[in-house]
């Protein structure tokens, strides 16, 4: 009897290469890498900056960074569709497809980026002129700056289109190699310019400049992965509609998603004041910086589960639920630490003020952010399984009860109104997405149920910080509380196999430490 075409396509050698455990820890590190030690530079960097460079030039600069490292959203989505569709071809045998896929994707965003770039030049005066606030002397500059910054749009757009070609090789280390140049340079090279200049044109030029030679190194690299790629230089119209499909609905959600999470800002400004929007924009941008352990996990994951949801879901369902595990043990003790200690932080931090106000919307971010950094790894497991439609239709659902209930909220309860409104939000989105996954991931279904129990009861510990309770009860609390997840991750979370890779890794710097 033949074989069926999934079943010989099962397990593919460079599939199996491609998502050892040990690659995609790797792969998580270089990603956290990736991030974190530009935004350490940038603590440095940016006083200076702002001493050298004065409020309103600094501005220009800030504006140029947001260019530069947001513009990708016009990429139709093409770069985490090429991901996904990479990684499902490199599954099922078809990598002759992937020269073609990867051209069509070029040239699609090419046109795109052009035509982006010229609206931009030409918008740059009617811009600086009737919609930024900024200086009469520093306009000039300004129309520089948005036609420097038009100029580097292609390049932008393309680099992430290229990203998602190395990371579907799981090529983290040369995504990351790249990324971190290009995040050390956007902070480094203005402070190497100022003895020099501190024309913003010449500064935001030679960015641009750095975005070339980043877009071009990643060029570089795809072509070693896909040497047929210029020889098979092409547009097709299939392959156009397969990632246009699923990068369309990744471009509805990454629209629908900001516009939810951050009209909450903004009504506030408008219904409290804007003097009160900082007192909740800072514990919410403070809680929210976890989300960069998740992120770097999922980066790893997103093409591991596209290529085994085809090949392996007894692997996939290995892989999703070490992720999770992983999530529970990095983000969980960080948030309830955040959560017991909210005001003692702020108070150290900013001042009493913000303690005696954010305090309490801290403890709900905290408990947020956790409950979201689950639904993060979820939500890749949906796209993953070729269903990107599926969160952008529960975001048009839940938009017309979630914004008047939000202004509803502003109006009655205040700042707190609105973080209860936000994490009502995060639960519903937590509940949709794991009903999701046990739909596209049955094997994951009974280790989904049997952990119910323990997480409800992990949420339900953190419910006692949310009371008045004293330093004194809190600390013990906390303490307490801390040894006995240490326990319970290490007895009951883990497994066998987990226990013993991280015992070795623990034991091994100290052996190196100590000697024979």
């Amino acid at each position: 009897m033949a074989e069926s075409p999934t079943r010989a396509a099962a397990n593919p050698p460079q599939a199996r290469a491609l998502t050892r455990g040990g690659l995609l820890a790797r792969n998580v590190g270089w990603n956290l890498l990736g991030v974190l030690l530009p935004l350490a530079v940038a603590v440095f960097a940016i006083p200076v900056l702002i001493r050298d460079l004065g409020e309103a030039r600094f501005g220009l600069l800030s504006l140029a960074w947001v260019f530069i490292g947001y513009f990708n959203i016009f990429d139709l989505g093409f770069g985490r569709a090429l991901t996904k569709v990479v990684s499902t071809r490199i599954a099922e045998r078809r990598q002759a497809s992937i020269p073609a896929l990867v051209a069509t994707a070029l040239n699609s965003v090419l046109l795109l980026a052009a035509s982006t770039a010229t609206v931009v030049w030409l918008a740059a005066p009617w811009l600086v002129d009737h919609v930024m606030t900024i200086p009469a002397a520093l306009q000039a500059e300004a129309r520089g700056v948005l036609r420097v910054l038009a100029l580097a749009i292609p390049f932008v757009i393309v680099g992430t289109v290229l990203r998602g070609v190395l990371e579907a090789f799981q090529r983290f280390d040369l995504v990351n190699l790249v990324r971190l140049s290009s995040g050390l340079y956007l902070f480094l090279g203005p402070l190497a310019m100022l003895p020099f200049t501190q024309d913003m044109v010449w500064l935001i030029g030679m960015l641009a400049a750095g975005k070339l030679v980043g877009t071009l190194t990643l060029l570089r690299l795809s072509l070693r992965l896909v040497p047929d790629l210029t020889s098979r230089w092409s547009w097709s119209a299939p392959e156009f509609r397969a990632l246009f499909v699923f990068g369309g609905w990744i471009t509805a959600g990454n629209t629908l998603g900001p516009l939810l999470t951050y009209t909450d800002h903004f009504l506030i400004g408008a219904l409290v004041s804007v003097a009160m929007v900082g007192f909740y924009i800072v514990p919410y941008q403070m809680v929210t910086k976890l989300w960069v352990v998740v992120t770097a996990i999922v980066g790893v994951l997103f093409p591991a589960l596209s290529i085994h949801l085809v090949d392996d879901p007894a692997r996939a369902r290995r892989v999703f639920l070490t992720a999770m595990k992983a999530v529970v043990v990095v983000v969980g003790p960080a948030a309830f630490l955040l959560t017991a200690f909210a005001g003692e932080i702020l108070a150290l931090w900013l001042g009493a003020q913000y303690r005696d106000i954010a305090a309490p919307l801290l403890q709900l971010f905290a408990i947020g952010v956790f409950i979201n950094s689950f639904s993060i790894v979820t939500l890749a497991l949906v796209q993953a399984a070729g269903r990107p439609d599926w969160v952008p239709k529960l975001f048009a659902v839940e938009m017309p009860v979630y914004l008047p209930g939000l202004y509803l909220a502003i109006q009655h309860g205040g700042l707190i109104g609105a973080a209860l409104v936000w994490l009502a939000k995060i639960v519903v989105d937590f509940s949709f997405l794991i009903w999701a996954t046990q739909r596209l991931l049955p094997p994951a279904r009974p280790s989904l149920i049997a952990a119910a129990p323990g997480f409800a009861l992990l949420l339900a510990s953190f419910a006692p910080l949310l009371t008045p309770l004293p330093l004194g009860v809190r600390a013990p609390y906390a303490t307490l509380w801390i040894a006995a997840f240490a326990w319970l991750a290490w007895r009951r979370l883990l497994d066998d196999t987990q226990r013993s890779v991280l015992a070795k890794r623990i034991r091994s710097p100290w052996r190196r430490s100590v000697g024979p």
